[in-house]
């Protein structure tokens, strides 16, 4: 191991040049948002349209005229995936209750504002809804045995399983018949389940890949939209027949239909809501957004124009760093679910934070030509000329080089590393995490040499045309500048919404980190979504 001279003064909160914070004003080039990855959503008896979100943990309250959004349950608790509200007139009017997917819980809202876990250790707890006579009803999606609860909202009584070992079910609701009417997920088709005897029967099919379904209480007609093909359908069930309502390039997976006779739809890929009338067929936006989670980031070409490249768990988009369009390749079942994420001119290397997956696609083919799914926490991506991707593994420490023929360790002993960058030709410079320094990697020997140090929480690299390294410090919100030619470094902007703290990601998460040829920086920023450049 070869390390810098201990004579060089190496930057550290001992011997570093720290220039005063600049403070340069960021320039929007994508305009943030109020949600994060909105999934279900119901009116509440406010005539409020509450969303729910299992990245931002907390239940959103939207205005339906305005689309202003405020927020009804806070995080952690708000984690939730579904959402429904007790009836007027029965024993659970003014009664809100979630499935927290991922911590596997039912809870509940009281009117007198007080919170409740009904059902706990329910994995993939999805779907809620009320009958009239307000009995909840929850389902485990892809749970082993997809099991159809109900739940005492009382809490005196326990849970009962309807069924099990039927099909997934998803989004649901309720008729006027006292039947569930639910999409099979996962199939072309819809059924309704008799809630007393947990028999299914199926009502529809021919419906693409069904997410979610809503019954129009003023004919008894079904309303379904396809998660896959964003289709929009209603389903007559005196005569069967299907009518496509409309089609949307949005990844939706749930509906509700307002008071109003207008059908909201939430766009959980893009973090928007949108508002459809089926009489004229026309879509507006609600609530606008581009990303689930704006993660990391590389400079890339797209459609012959500069652009930035950027991770999000519902798969990776281009910012068109001119005029800011935001382009999101069709969702494939969240093929592209990314948080770090590398580039080529032939190549598009991505993984996701707590996942040990690294993919990588041929750009001309949209083909999967490599697919590691046995990594230890993988970070920071490189592609290197001769296509081998550099990997940082947070968790081992490790750098590891993937190619067709297997894979190599190249360095260990890494305090969490995190970023890469290239470093001239046979060598990487990589953020340690845990340690809050830079270093130098070969990629010959695996030799290192510390760059740099006194840094916190640094995410994201990005060196600009004069050599000087941009650093995210992403929980003190922050971008660093540091030069090594003297050592010496500047805050030179604050208070940037890159923050993972609220986020439901590990701390060591990478984010997004640009430079350009004229040398400005574009920061893709989690909290909000935006996406920012700072002009030096």
């Amino acid at each position: 191991m070869r390390w810098l001279s201990a004579g060089l003064c190496l930057l550290s909160a001992a011997c570093a040049t720290l220039a005063g914070a600049e403070g340069l004003k960021p320039q929007v080039v994508v305009p943030g948002g109020p949600l994060h990855a909105i999934e279900g959503m119901a009116f509440g008896p406010d005539g409020r349209l509450y969303g729910t979100s299992v990245y931002d943990r907390r239940i959103y309250r939207i205005d339906p005229a305005s689309g202003a959004v405020s927020y009804a349950v806070p995080a952690p608790f708000g984690e939730a995936d579904d959402v429904a509200f007790g009836p007027a007139g029965s024993p659970a009017a003014g009664v809100m209750a979630w499935t927290a997917q991922r911590s596997g819980e039912l809870r509940i809202r009281r009117p007198n504002g007080s919170l409740d876990v009904l059902l706990r250790k329910v994995p993939r707890v999805n779907p809620v809804a009320f009958d009239d006579r307000g009995r909840l009803f929850v389902a485990q999606s892809r749970a082993g045995d997809n099991a159809l609860w109900e739940v005492d909202v009382s809490g005196r009584r326990k849970a009962r399983v309807v069924s099990r070992g039927q099909t997934p079910l998803n989004g649901f609701d309720f008729g006027a018949d006292g039947l569930l009417y639910a999409p099979a997920f996962g199939s072309d088709r819809l059924v309704a389940i008799n809630p007393d005897t947990g028999v299914h029967v199926d009502v529809a099919q021919g419906l693409g890949s069904p997410a979610a379904v809503k019954v129009d209480r003023r004919d008894g007609s079904l309303l379904s939209i396809d998660y896959l093909r964003g289709e929009l359908w209603r389903t007559d069930l005196r005569t069967r027949r299907n009518t496509l309502l409309g089609r949307f390039d949005d990844v939706i997976d749930n509906l509700t239909l307002g008071p109003d006779g207008l059908i909201y739809l939430p766009s959980v890929a893009d973090s928007r809501v949108l508002v459809f009338d089926p009489q004229t067929g026309q879509s507006r936006r609600l609530v606008d957004g581009h990303f689930t989670v704006a993660l990391g980031a590389v400079l890339t070409q797209h459609e012959g124009r500069e652009a930035m490249l950027v991770a999000d768990p519902f798969g990776y988009r281009f910012v068109d760093l001119q005029s800011g369009a935001v382009t999101r390749p069709p969702w494939v079942g969240g093929r592209g679910m990314s948080s770090a994420i590398a580039a080529s001119d032939t190549l598009i290397a991505f993984s996701y934070s707590g996942a040990s997956r690294v993919r990588v696609i041929d750009r001309r083919t949209d083909e999967v030509v490599m697919d590691v799914n046995d990594l230890d926490a993988p970070r920071g991506l490189l592609i290197m000329d001769d296509g081998a991707i550099i990997v940082a593994e947070a968790k081992s420490g490790r750098l590891i080089r993937l190619h067709e023929g297997g894979r190599r360790t190249l360095a260990a002993g890494l305090a969490q590393p995190v970023a890469l960058i290239a470093d001239g030709n046979d060598s990487v410079l990589v953020s340690e995490y845990g340690h809050g320094s830079l270093t130098r990697v070969s990629l010959r020997d695996g030799s290192r040499q510390l760059v740099a140090t006194g840094f916190e929480s640094p995410s994201a690299l990005a060196r600009l045309p004069d050599g000087r390294i941009a650093v995210i410090e992403q929980l003190q919100r922050r971008l660093v500048l540091y030069d090594p030619r003297d050592r010496s470094r500047r805050i030179i902007a604050t208070q940037l919404p890159t923050s993972l703290a609220r986020l439901p990601f590990a701390p060591d998460t990478t984010t997004g980190l640009v430079a350009t040829r004229d040398g400005r920086l574009y920061l893709s920023c989690a909290e909000d979504n935006s996406i920012l450049r700072i002009d030096l």
